[in-house]
């Protein structure tokens, strides 16, 4: 029974986490598991993690969100036994009664023979062939070109299989009922190997090294499979092994206690990491993590923590940490404390409404003092207390928000209404607005060495102070942010972190600047702090957990990892001044101290970014019609060749990254069409459409494990072929047709062609009678107006004497331009052939390509509406007169690099959205503009509605609402 228990049933292992460095995270219904308990668990060569669940089906993690499988997809069961995959990346899902063989495309279902009543228990490859144990003690079936061949005949014929096991070197090692290991090798070798009189009974064996590890009822065997020898091995382990996790070599063993880690070389004590749960199966991914499949308590994943949290001390929300050369630790909250030697001492503040420690410091003569938002403290070592100053002994404020020290100690302080205070020792100065401060409220001090000056941080800037004398600078990116940090970079620049715009690199000699936001992978551009440690690594404290960077020469992100909730921060938000960056690494949050894990420079691997799939029109023609073959576990289709009509692609692709996938950004490039490398983005797709016939090849780079870009990106080539009218063939074509068509024209009958002409001529009179009465209505209002102002244009200039004539020439030229422009698109627009969403979104985009092209302003549009959908009569002419109204008063005015277009599908009914990165503006000056009223006017007319938003510096988004259409095309 315990053999039983050891290899497949139940173990009873532990649920709470004992060493600190480690985590345990639990996945359950809440975060997509279906189901909560998990039978089986593989990993296949992307990173994803297959889990098979007993009555859920199956469900496929790649570190960020399950997606399940179920019978309604193609499986044969949702109860899945156990899983497998073979040498093709095809995934083997085995069920009580049968097998389901999935390629990534298409789910193939195996069904057992109806007389038979075993179950199937596990499922191996060899070479091309599959072998499956039937029952825990069964014998050994055979797939074949996935169709059980051998169920009647099995391959080990009159024995019983207790275990078996793959090894590494993908043999197959059976336990058989006549004490004997019966061994099939890739090569076709067959070895039988007896072990009678060396042990009784085997009760568990797993893969150790090269060599099988046995467990019997004599310890513990090594078993080298290969040379066919068992021998004795050194372990004087007194527990049940149940797994061996070779990337950090450590045993994981099972007792009646609960599941523990026990070190390969002995010299660290066991860890306990859980009881009272039913475990199933233990797996090590490549990137160091565990996992561990329960029975109703679905998976755990068990692995290093980046950040350990403090739990011998609970201080509250941390505003602030500092650490002496001794060892000793400061911590401020609403409490001021001291840490040395394991014992902790709190001092008490000054009574007062709010009385929070928001800063420590220690200069180089090893004082502490602290801010504190009752007066600022220092503290008296002999005397063991601290001596608070306040406005009774010259400080201009009561209100100390931080502090700094000059070359020779002495102390600066920023107040939240008071200015600055120095003190020399003996007495408090201050500097005020009266003095050339920019405001009073300052939010940070920091003072530079190397230029002898003092920085002080504003809602409106930045102060520099030197010999007494005060310098505002200003900085435009960070108007109306206050910057609220402030650091020093390699001894020659400041990192500024400021409340809403990112991070500002200053070079304060140069008066160069460089910004660093969310557009270069930062989780938020609301920085709480941010500075350098000695490697030059900047950490950055935002409201959604730690970020760490390495800049270029360039000061260009090229590593970035963001930590929070899955790195082991239970309270992401950080603050201000509490971060201590030394040899060990503090940071303290709103829950309390955090120590960063070195350990995060070990084990570093990063699965391969992959494409996940290329959809032609977002998926309604497969783009595996235009390829011979395909590729990957996901059928990519290898080198298409598109015809021209199917332009429009999206692109699918992935890095799973299962311990930091919050980390994980992307950036692209298509050769060819792209001008520069797309900003980084979370967003794992990107889409192309009307791509002009050519070769392209797109290229993707991500984030790897170290928190850098990929030094070669991922390439994918395709083909756009030009259409069939641009091509030679064509041309001679058409030259042989209209050859054909002159000589039958020459020799066919005069009363033939009369009659043709006639009826030809009657249909078009049709037609033109049709259309008569709209054209000339809309031609009336529309084109009668221009017309006429010309007309009188013309007779000024044929009347003016006095120099105006160049001004009605100019208004002669703008109105004619207009006509020309109003005829074309009335023109397109009374064509019913064009009473299309779709046809008017393109028409729309054609417009914003050619026009934006002339600025080389970058210019995307996206379609996301799949579904067509018939417009009433007119409602093109309008909505296209707004659209194209918005983009010219983006082209003339807006002074933007990026402009985006935009339809999509809404709860109540469409809408269209452009939008540009330009200068803004204010809506209140605006509103009452001919420009506006005429695109609200329009507006009503299609019974829509518009919507625009600016500010001036953030842009503008412009937004037509449509209407719910009661036609649309299927």
């Amino acid at each position: 029974m315990r053999a039983g228990i050891l290899f497949g049933l139940f173990l009873l292992v532990a649920g709470h986490l004992v060493a600190q460095k480690y985590s345990l995270r639990n996945y359950k219904a809440v975060d997509g598991l279906p189901q909560s308990q998990v039978d089986a668990m593989v990993e296949d060569k992307n990173g994803y993690l297959w889990v098979g669940t007993s009555g859920g089906g199956l469900a496929r993690f790649d570190g960020r969100e399950f997606r399940v499988y179920t019978t309604l997809d193609g499986l044969l069961s949702n109860t899945v036994t156990s899983l497998q995959l073979d040498a093709h990346q095809n995934l083997w899902i085995v069920h009580p009664r049968g097998i389901t063989k999935f390629d990534g495309q298409k789910f193939k279902k195996i069904q057992l023979p109806p007389a038979n009543k075993k179950n199937i228990w596990r499922i191996f490859e060899l070479n091309d062939t599959i072998l499956f144990q039937v029952g825990s003690q069964g014998n050994i079936g055979r797939i074949y070109k996935d169709s059980i061949l051998t169920w009647d005949k099995p391959v080990l014929p009159g024995k019983k299989v207790y275990f078996s096991i793959r090894t590494r070197s993908k043999a197959i090692c059976f336990y058989l009922s006549d004490s004997s290991f019966y061994v099939l090798s890739p090569g076709g070798r067959k070895d039988k190997i007896s072990f009678k009189g060396t042990f009784n009974r085997v009760l568990g064996m797993i893969n150790y090294r090269e060599n099988i590890l046995l467990d019997t009822d004599r310890g513990f065997y090594l078993f080298d499979y290969a040379r066919k020898i068992i021998r004795p091995a050194d372990f004087s382990f007194h527990n049940h092994i149940v797994a061996y996790d070779s990337l950090n070599r450590i045993f994981w063993a099972e007792n009646n206690d609960g599941l523990w880690k026990l070190p390969e070389d002995g010299q660290k004590p066991a860890e306990k990491v859980m009881s009272d749960i039913i475990v199933k199966q233990l797996l090590f991914d490549l990137e160091g993590n565990s996992w561990i499949a329960t029975s109703g308590n679905g998976l755990f994943k068990y692995f290093i923590s980046d950040f350990e949290k403090w739990d011998f001390v609970n201080p509250g929300s941390v505003m602030t940490i500092a650490k002496s050369k001794s060892g000793t630790t400061w911590i401020g909250s609403s409490l001021l404390l001291k840490i040395s030697h394991g014992k902790t001492t709190e001092y008490p503040l000054i009574t007062g409404f709010r009385s929070d420690v928001m800063d420590i410091k220690i200069n180089k003569m090893g004082e502490v003092w602290a801010a504190s938002l009752a007066g600022l403290g220092r503290y008296d070592s002999i005397n063991d207390r601290f001596k608070w100053y306040t406005r009774e002994d010259g400080l201009s404020s009561q209100y100390i928000s931080s502090i700094d020290f000059d070359d020779q100690g002495k102390v600066w302080c920023a107040s939240a209404d008071g200015g600055i205070n120095y003190y020399d020792g003996k007495k408090f100065w201050n500097y005020s607005m009266q003095d050339g401060l920019i405001s009073n409220m300052i939010y940070s001090v920091r003072y530079f060495p190397k230029l002898q000056t003092l920085y002080a941080s504003c809602e409106a800037g930045i102060n520099a102070i030197a010999k007494g004398y005060v310098e505002k600078i200003l900085l435009p990116e960070l108007a109306n942010t206050p910057v609220i940090s402030m650091s020093i970079y390699k001894n020659s620049m400041l990192l500024l972190g400021s409340s809403g715009s990112g991070i500002l690199v200053y070079d304060p000699i140069k008066k160069t600047k460089k910004m660093i936001s969310s557009k270069d992978g930062l989780p938020s551009n609301l920085i709480y702090f941010v500075a350098p440690d000695k490697e030059d690594l900047v950490w950055v404290g935002t409201e959604h957990g730690i970020t760490r960077m390495r800049l270029n020469g360039n000061f260009d992100v090229i590593e970035i990892h963001n930590y929070g909730f899955d790195n082991g921060l239970t309270g992401v938000e950080t603050n201000q001044n509490a971060y201590h960056l030394d040899k060990e690494k503090y940071f303290g949050l709103v829950d309390g101290v955090y120590q960063f894990n070195e350990n995060w420079k070990k084990n570093l691997y990063s699965y391969p970014l992959h494409l996940t799939g290329v959809e032609i029109f977002y998926g309604e023609v497969s783009s595996r019609n235009y390829s011979d073959s395909v590729f990957s576990f996901f059928k990519i289709p290898y080198r298409p060749i598109l015809p021209s009509s199917k332009n429009h692609i999206t692109f699918y692709f992935n890095r799973v990254d299962k311990q930091n996938p919050k980390s994980v950004r992307y950036k692209y490039f298509l050769e060819n069409f792209d001008k520069a490398w797309a900003q980084p983005t979370e967003h794992a797709m990107v889409t192309y459409g009307n791509l002009p016939p050519g070769e392209y090849v797109f290229q993707v780079k991500a984030i790897n494990h170290q928190g850098g870009w990929d030094d070669q990106p991922l390439r994918y080539a395709f083909v756009v072929k030009a259409p069939f009218y641009q091509t030679a063939m064509f041309s001679v074509l058409m030259v042989s047709f209209f050859i054909g068509i002159v000589i039958i024209i020459s020799y066919s009958k005069v009363r033939a062609r009369m009659r043709k002409a006639v009826e030809i001529e009657r249909i078009r009179q049709q037609e033109q009678e049709h259309l008569r009465k709209e054209i000339a209505r809309d031609f009336h209002d529309e084109m009668g107006n221009q017309l006429t102002r010309i007309i009188n244009y013309i007779s000024l200039m044929k009347l003016s004497h006095n120099g105006h004539a160049v001004e009605f020439y100019n208004k002669v030229e703008n109105a004619a331009k207009y006509l020309y422009t109003g005829t074309r698109d009335f023109i397109w627009s009374i064509d019913p052939v064009n009473d299309e969403l779709s046809k008017l979104f393109f028409h729309i985009r054609d417009f914003g390509e050619k026009l934006f092209e002339e600025k080389g302003i970058q210019f995307r549009a996206y379609n996301e509406l799949k579904e067509k959908v018939q417009l009433p009569y007119g409602f093109s002419r309008e909505a296209n007169l707004i659209i194209k109204e918005a983009m010219t008063n983006a082209f003339n005015h807006s002074q933007a690099k990026n402009v985006s277009f935009a339809l999509k599908k809404t709860v109540d009914g469409y809408e269209m959205e452009l939008k540009d990165d330009g200068l803004g503006f204010s809506i209140d000056k605006i509103a009452k503009t001919n420009g506006i009223i005429n695109m609200r006017t329009r507006a009503g007319r299609i019974k829509s509605t518009i919507d625009i938003a600016s500010q001036e510096g953030l842009g503008t988004e412009v937004h037509l609402i449509l209407p719910e259409f009661k036609t649309q095309i299927v």
